[in-house]
């Protein structure tokens, strides 16, 4: 009995070896005083009453035991169908990125080379478009093409790192990037570098980008090059076209030159581009009204749900913070828009057509100069939400719920709301 209380004086003694006859010494051995123990824990029947290397059962587990598992034949066929799908499909697009690798030796190389390559990648970034489609909003573009763009970003992104997690399918190994070397000298490893530093490959997001957003733009400002001849063409049009497919290539190229994508992930980038771009032209204008009539809370709820869905993968990489970033950018894009369209904002999100070259330059640096402290703003305030600033590897990146409220606020309220209704406020009060 456990509860006993013992005399101090008198040494304790087990109820298993009280009846047992004083220990010789050829019965300190430790495995015959466990076999005698065990024997005498044993009743006429067999049964053992008590077993000191057995815990006892907890009451009522017989009744409580979980230990189960639950499937219908619909959902056990489902499951195992869409495993065999993804292990095939991952398969194929695993050989294409390891045999496309090879290409890389066809590829222009040198300092030079990757100089004009960064330059090229730069322009194609997600930081560039969030940077370049207020500009647009606020210059010389119409309000409808800017959240057409913003819903097109926003739509490429979501999908290519979905993409991304769900297939998990690595970069070009360390020898074909620029720099790679290098990398490897400090001791950095291939997992680090293509898992954690830049995410997974394929597709590519800045090719899909290359492809899509600048057609969008000449698509719709000067209609279509295949169903005019070039006598109906502006100078300015055919300019417009012939940028947008160099911007078309460049971009794509300079990710095989700077080594950080396959030629397969930059064909499955374009090639979706190229798809989402087509849908896009014969939809977008029934989706941009249609989000104009939407409530504030369907915005907010739609932008949660589709985060919700949004695979993740462990160890952690950057590539669902990414995708938060730009769906709170288009969720505040939004909100922003639709607060000041009641509130009759909305005629100054937009620039007159007659409008100066300064006064659109004014206009761009007033509309930072909001937008910007606005998201520095936030993000001092929800510093106490956020995970310790580490090194960014795979060992030490955390994205916690705090993170993740912290960056819907820093770019929903912060940047996007800023850009569709704290910017248009300023630029009511200054009269421009």
């Amino acid at each position: 009995n456990p509860f006993t209380i013992r005399s101090p004086l008198k040494p304790y003694m087990s109820p298993h070896l009280k009846s047992s006859p004083p220990s010789t010494a050829g019965e300190t051995d430790m495995k015959t005083r466990k076999q005698k123990q065990k024997s005498e824990c044993m009743t006429g029947s067999g049964k053992a009453l008590l077993s000191p290397s057995k815990p006892q059962e907890t009451p009522g587990a017989y009744f409580h035991s979980v230990n189960y598992h639950i499937d219908t034949p619909i959902t056990t066929f489902m499951r195992d169908a869409g495993s065999f799908v993804w292990a095939f499909s991952r398969m194929h697009l695993s050989n294409q990125v390891k045999y496309t690798c090879d290409l890389f030796e066809y590829i222009p190389q040198g300092d030079n080379a990757a100089t004009v390559a960064k330059v090229c990648s730069m322009l194609g970034s997600e930081e560039f478009y969030c940077v370049a489609i207020p500009i647009m909003t606020w210059t010389i573009a119409s309000y409808s093409l800017s959240r057409a763009l913003v819903l097109l970003l926003c739509m490429n992104l979501y999908v290519g790192n979905c993409c991304k997690n769900l297939f998990c399918l690595p970069r070009p190994p360390l020898k074909h990037r620029y720099g790679g070397e290098a990398s490897k000298e400090s001791g950095q490893s291939d997992r680090k570098i293509h898992v954690d530093a830049l995410g997974f490959g394929w597709p590519s997001t800045h090719s899909c980008n290359a492809v899509s957003l600048p057609f969008a733009v000449i698509r719709t400002s000067y209609g279509s090059i295949l169903h005019s001849t070039i006598s109906e063409l502006t100078p300015v049009a055919i300019a417009g076209y012939t940028l947008a497919f160099l911007y078309a290539t460049a971009v794509p190229l300079s990710r095989l030159v700077l080594g950080v994508h396959s030629a397969a992930d930059v064909h499955a980038g374009m090639l979706y581009g190229v798809i989402h771009l087509r849908l896009w032209l014969s939809y977008h204008e029934e989706i941009g009204s249609w989000m104009d009539e939407a409530s504030i809370a369907f915005i907010v709820f739609g932008s949660l749900a589709m985060l919700a869905f949004h695979p993740r993968v462990h160890p952690k990489n950057y590539t669902f913070e990414e995708t938060v970033c730009i769906v709170a950018y288009t969720m505040g894009f939004l909100i922003g828009a639709s607060v000041a369209k009641t509130s009759g904002y909305d005629q100054f999100i937009l620039c007159t057509n007659d409008a100066g070259i300064a006064l659109r330059g004014l206009r761009v640096v007033l509309g930072y100069a909001v937008v910007l402290p606005a998201k520095a703003l936030v993000k001092e305030l929800t510093k106490f939400m956020r995970s310790p600033a580490v090194e960014k590897n795979i060992e030490t990146y955390q994205f916690s719920f705090g993170d993740f409220v912290s960056r819907l606020l820093q770019y929903g309220l912060g940047y996007g709301v800023g850009c569709t209704l704290f910017a248009p406020i300023l630029f009511k009060m200054v009269g421009i």
